[in-house]
């Protein structure tokens, strides 16, 4: 399954304009993406893995 970057956009809370920024000025900041004609697509399972290695342990030692 795929989404398109405005539903990433929605799904993290940013403007689709960020995204679309991001693809051409700094891929890397982004989940792996496919390129389908002009259409930009992602994968969902490669946006889940993303997410889970941008997450940062907040929990403190007690």
């Amino acid at each position: 399954m795929y989404i398109n970057s405005r539903q990433l956009a929605a799904r993290w809370g940013i403007a689709p304009s960020t995204i679309a920024s991001d693809i051409t000025r700094n891929p890397t900041k982004l989940p792996p993406f496919i390129r389908l004609g002009r259409a930009i697509r992602f994968p969902v399972a490669e946006v889940e893995a993303w997410e889970k290695q941008q997450l940062t342990n907040t929990q403190t030692s007690r």
